[in-house]
């Protein structure tokens, strides 16, 4: 039986150049891992925000050749993996950069043998991409999944002081700045600007929205929502996404709809129950984030519910219009979530 030696270095190097220069999103880096045999908990020990692609990489790397030859076949089969790609992904930053990068990785793999046959790998690059795909949705599933069950844990909280609802805020602020990067959306968390508090920020479709988070056992007066104009103090791609779980008062967002009457539209809204339906799963992040962007700018809606009920129909339908059926749309209508929650009422 042929003895497996460790990767040599110049390819183990090149191979982690391919994830600096020729990936861009972090779900990508985890698929390939995943697909070429990395367990899910040797992965997650490494990934955190604060490590970038290379230092995940590098640690992986460095914990599978601590493994022996169980370690090596799985890091050859990330190199396998890595040369099916046949161009950069489009997303990064440096184009030349990651051409560069995969036609060192496919040399040195093929000089030493840890490659043999890279026409074939590039052949089975479609297939490939197709299985990381799948690999990344289903790790999201996981990972939302664990969210949900700290969410439920939070929800069942009673707290009695407004230091334990402070400390239920501050939870769920970190939530969700978990969900975002689930959903590979940087996200910062809660910071302070010139004195000011920001709950958090994030970046989507080229402008920067800043979020607010309320968990009160009432809705948001008109200050409040008027005090996330604090936006328009910023640059013209500055956004705000205010989050309230108790749910909106429609005479007050009458009154703040009629205040900025003349001005821009550039908050938009969520409640308790979208919350809970973006923690069950039932709507996807970035769905739920382009149905309420696309309510305000094509229709001016500061609020549109992800679930609400057509006028003259029974049909629950989502944020676009379309209809949405089974099991888990109904828990999360009228089950644990929204029912024990302080928004069941609204």
């Amino acid at each position: 039986m042929t003895k497996i030696e460790p990767l040599p270095i110049p390819v183990r190097s090149a191979a982690i150049k391919v994830c600096r220069d020729a990936l861009h999103w972090r779900d990508d880096l985890r698929a390939i891992f995943l697909t070429a045999g990395v367990p899910g908990s040797l992965y997650d020990r490494y990934d955190y925000p604060s490590n970038s692609k290379v230092k995940i990489a590098r640690f992986v790397f460095g914990d599978l050749e601590a493994r022996g030859e169980a370690g090596y076949v799985i890091q050859r089969k990330i190199v396998e993996e890595l040369c099916k790609m046949t161009k950069p992904h489009p997303d990064a930053p440096d184009q030349a950069a990651g051409k560069a990068a995969l036609a060192d990785l496919k040399r040195e793999a093929t000089a030493t043998q840890v490659l043999v046959d890279p026409e074939r790998a590039a052949a089975d690059a479609p297939e490939a991409a197709s299985q990381r795909k799948v690999a990344a949705a289903e790790q999201r599933r996981e990972k939302v999944g664990e969210l949900r069950n700290s969410f439920v844990e939070l929800n069942r909280l009673t707290p009695a002081t407004d230091t334990d609802r402070q400390a239920r805020g501050y939870k769920l602020e970190r939530l969700l700045a978990d969900l975002f990067r689930v959903h590979d959306l940087d996200y910062r968390p809660c910071y302070k600007v010139d004195g000011e508090q920001i709950d958090g920020s994030f970046h989507f479709r080229g402008f920067t929205y800043l979020t607010e988070a309320k968990w009160r056992a009432v809705p948001p007066t008109a200050g409040d929502l008027l005090g996330l104009g604090q936006v328009d103090g910023k640059i013209d791609s500055t956004r705000g996404v205010f989050i309230s779980m108790a749910g909106y008062d429609d005479a007050v967002l009458d009154h703040v709809i009629k205040t900025a009457r003349g001005s821009r539209n550039n908050i938009i809204l969520f409640d308790g129950r979208d919350v809970s339906l973006l923690f069950e799963g039932t709507v996807g992040l970035v769905d739920a984030l382009i149905a309420k962007i696309d309510a305000a700018e094509q229709e001016g809606r500061m609020w549109r519910p992800l679930l609400w009920r057509h006028r003259g129909h029974g049909n629950v339908i989502d944020g676009s219009g379309a209809p949405l059926c089974g099991r888990s749309i109904c828990y999360a209508w009228s089950g644990q979530f929204l029912a024990a929650g302080p928004w069941a009422s609204a």
